[in-house]
Formats: structure tokens, C-alpha cells, sequence
């Protein structure tokens, strides 16, 4: 790949519960998630040379690249190795309530992965597996849109910055916010952007110049 632009899907009626979720259908986006990723596509339309978008199979990240697709006139085609992280025994559940940020004893997911997922959560490297080969086999002058989810996001991150799962802890995309990667060189140009400023603009058009 060339310039990687990642998004992660609109915000959705799981997102408005604060349920996890790996099903494919149901969840779909809200009302105010379909309006945000408009203004989101828009920002879109200052990119050239994007040749297709990729997206998870879950409706919630479909839902997104329709119309974003709708937006751009681009074309998209679903990759399951974007889908959403496996979440085991919490599928369809709460976030636990034990959840209390940064506070690492009564961190639901930190004792999950300490406790080398007894929940059957997904693995990190399972996950880092699934982003690896979807980035090694494609060509490297194709500049892609993908859209995906919290912790594929998070993964694709990593990858690039070489970081293992508590490395990667604080990396964050809020909904309809972009991520901009230059593949080739291994940079990160942004991560959970609202808008595609000038300065990103800037940095995509000298990555897509040095690449050629």
C-alpha cells in the first residue's frame, strides 16, 4: 500500500448502549453517526489519487463505507480481516462496570490479557496476524481507504509502530475520525483526526512525491 487512510465506523446503537459486539449483522449506525460520517466523506473529497475503500463485513462498518462510497463515487469491496475484534463470553454484553480507566487492577481487559484470555477474547496476536496479512499483500503504490473498528484500528497502529498490546494501550480513533498512514515509508501522519487539515494534506502529497 501506498497512503493508507483508516477510519473507524460511525458511531452505533452498541457505541449508544456501550455493549461489545463481533456480530456481523445488527448494531446499525444512529441517526447522528449516519450525519457525522457525511461531514467526514466531505473531507474525504480532498484526497486524490484513492484507488478503492476496504471494509470490515459488520454492518456498523459497511453502514460507513456506503456512504462514504456515496460521497466519493469510490468503490468498496469488505475484507473480513477487518471485521471487529472476537469478544468471547462478553459478545452482545455491557462493557463490564469494573472498567475504571487507567487503574490497572480493576481493568476488565488488562486482567484478560494477564490472565491470557480465559473469556476467549481475541488474542493480540491473532489480531496483529489478521492486519499483517491484509497490509502485505497489497500492492504498495495502492492508496486505500479501510474502515474497521477500535482494536483492528489500534492494530494496524501498532504494526507500523512496532508496539505490543499494552504499548499500543492509549491509542484511540473516535468515531468517523481518520488515520493516515504512508505504508511504504512506515510513517504514521496521523491518528484519530477529525478533519483532513492542511498540515496532513501537506505530509500525504510529500509521501505520495518520495513514493513514486
Amino acid at each position: 500500500m501506498g497512503i493508507i487512510i483508516i477510519i473507524r465506523h460511525g458511531f452505533s446503537e452498541s457505541n449508544k448502549k456501550g455493549y461489545l459486539t463481533h456480530d456481523l449483522e445488527g448494531y446499525p449506525l444512529t441517526v447522528e453517526g449516519e450525519k457525522y460520517l457525511i461531514k467526514s466523506a466531505e473531507e474525504l473529497k480532498k484526497l486524490k489519487g484513492i484507488k478503492e475503500i476496504i471494509s470490515s463485513p459488520v454492518l456498523r462498518a459497511t453502514q460507513t463505507a456506503d456512504i462514504i462510497a456515496k460521497v466519493t463515487g469510490l468503490k468498496v469491496r469488505e475484507d473480513a480481516r477487518l471485521t471487529e475484534r472476537y469478544t468471547g463470553n462478553y459478545n452482545n454484553k455491557p462493557i463490564p462496570s469494573d472498567n475504571r480507566g487507567d487503574q490497572t487492577d480493576y481493568n476488565w481487559h488488562v486482567k484478560e490479557i494477564l490472565n491470557d484470555y480465559p473469556n476467549g477474547f481475541e488474542r493480540w496476536d491473532n489480531l496483529m496476524e489478521r492486519v499483517k496479512s491484509l497490509l502485505e499483500e497489497t500492492p504498495k503504490d495502492e492508496n486505500l481507504i479501510l474502515v474497521s473498528h477500535g482494536d483492528v484500528i489500534k492494530a494496524l497502529i501498532a504494526y507500523f509502530l512496532d508496539l505490543d498490546e499494552f504499548g499500543a494501550w492509549g491509542i484511540r480513533a473516535n468515531h468517523g475520525h481518520f488515520t493516515v498512514i504512508d505504508s511504504k515509508n512506515k510513517k504514521v501522519i496521523a491518528i484519530g483526526a477529525p478533519i483532513i487539515s492542511e498540515a496532513i494534506l501537506e505530509k500525504i502529497k510529500h509521501a505520495l512525491t518520495g513514493n513514486k
